[in-house]
């Protein structure tokens, strides 16, 4: 399940990319894509009551899920913020605000896994691969909601091209990294 709600996370960047590059003529496309996408990662963790690992198996290895399970949530509300914002056109500088929050906990999720399943780490029994995977997708997303903060938080028009293109290109890095995780479990 890993790798589905990174798709879905990268899916709702990527709608939300194109919105601040200027490329959607209206906020509303962007509201309905990435508020669908939010709902659909919120619905499948409540009607699933966790994230049922596919690669996250181990022995003990239920404070990774947590961790994973509040940082998608996190993030899944992110997305119905910003579609709701999308949709009825609301001040943008809540979402940047609330960028803010997921900077911080994006990066304590990802030094989470980064020190936990290193080698030597707790979980030090998985592989290199899902060890660079759990610990680079928090990464990107941290870089990406650091600087959505300071584009919307403080309203640094300057910044509306980087934030753009950072979005798009992480997006499609989370999302690519997402198939690959489901391609993994799936073989």
């Amino acid at each position: 399940m890993e790798g589905i709600f990174f798709v879905l996370i990268g899916a709702a960047l990527y709608s939300q990319a194109w919105y601040i590059l200027g490329l959607y003529s209206e906020g509303r496309t962007m509201g309905i894509f990435t508020a669908g996408l939010g709902l659909l990662s919120l619905g499948t963790i409540m009607f699933g009551a966790t994230i049922e690992p596919t690669l996250l198996v181990e022995g003990g290895a239920d404070n990774l899920t947590n961790a994973l399970t509040a940082l998608v949530i996190l993030w899944a509300v992110y997305d119905v913020g910003v579609g709701a914002t999308g949709i009825w056109e609301f001040e943008d500088r809540a979402i940047g605000f609330y960028s803010s929050f997921l900077a911080v906990a994006s990066v304590i999720v990802f030094l989470y896994f980064a020190i936990s399943m290193s080698p030597g780490g707790e979980f030090s029994d998985y592989s290199e691969g899902l060890w660079l995977s759990m610990s680079a997708v928090p990464l990107v997303l941290a870089v990406i909601s650091t600087i959505t903060f300071f584009y919307l938080g403080f309203q640094f028009q300057l910044l509306r091209l980087v934030s753009g293109w950072f979005t798009l290109l992480g997006s499609i890095v989370i999302g690519l990294i997402g198939l690959g995780v489901v391609a993994t479990a799936i073989a």
